[in-house]
């Protein structure tokens, strides 16, 4: 009885390492192919949506399926709205950019100028939040485009705080990389900041809004 209890505590320890080999082992795939996929620079926002959705069922206590094979199907299902968002936030980015280079040359103590400034950091968190919540949105709950956006606009609004506590978590990693070999960036950095984005903004999302509530708003 007692050799028996032992074998099976053995086969149980042993298929808990391999389920640990077996999700870091994913983990590091998915963060080597959106590195990858990100060469051509113009399908950064396909492979980053397909980042999103490959981890999106460890935040959501479900185990990732096939993830190289499901990768490229992502990619070709997010490719679109992935796309949109990201001319959004360069949009935003050029104008945010393009405001600070001209406030630089610019009175610093005059109201104007001050106002502008205030408004130009304002437009830079609200893209910093929209990303928080648009990202996690399109992989898990995948509503219209229109819908989309709107719902990451409010959640972005109305939750900002949260939003930007996940926004500083995300950048921890990758401050970190700044200073670490770069195995690390090629391994791990890219897909823990997903995660930890992913995590944060789908804990926000379903605490606070209902699958029906994003699809039918």
């Amino acid at each position: 009885m007692i050799v028996s209890n032992l074998d099976h505590n053995n086969k149980t320890q042993r298929a808990d390492w391999l389920e640990r080999f077996r999700t870091l082992t994913t983990f590091i795939l998915l963060n080597m192919l959106w590195l990858f996929g990100a060469l051509l620079i113009v399908t950064i926002p396909a492979v980053t949506a397909a980042l999103f959705a490959g981890i999106a069922p460890w935040t959501q206590g479900r185990e990732a399926y096939k993830p190289a094979a499901t990768f490229w199907v992502n990619i070709r299902h997010f490719w679109r709205k992935a796309t949109v968002l990201t001319l959004i936030d360069l949009g935003g980015g050029l104008l945010v950019l393009l405001n600070g280079l001209i406030l630089r040359q610019m009175d610093q103590g005059q109201l104007l100028t001050l106002a502008a400034m205030s408004v130009t950091i304002l437009v830079a968190i609200v893209l910093l939040l929209l990303n928080v919540y648009a990202w996690p949105l399109l992989v898990t709950v995948d509503p219209p485009l229109g819908l989309w956006l709107k719902n990451a606009a409010k959640l972005a609004l109305s939750h900002p705080f949260w939003g930007g506590a996940i926004v500083l978590m995300a950048a921890i990693p990758m401050i970190l990389s700044l200073f670490l070999p770069g195995f690390f960036r090629l391994t791990f950095i890219f897909a823990i900041t997903a995660l930890i984005i992913q995590w944060g903004g789908w804990r926000i999302i379903r605490r606070y809004v209902t699958e029906d509530e994003i699809l039918q708003s």
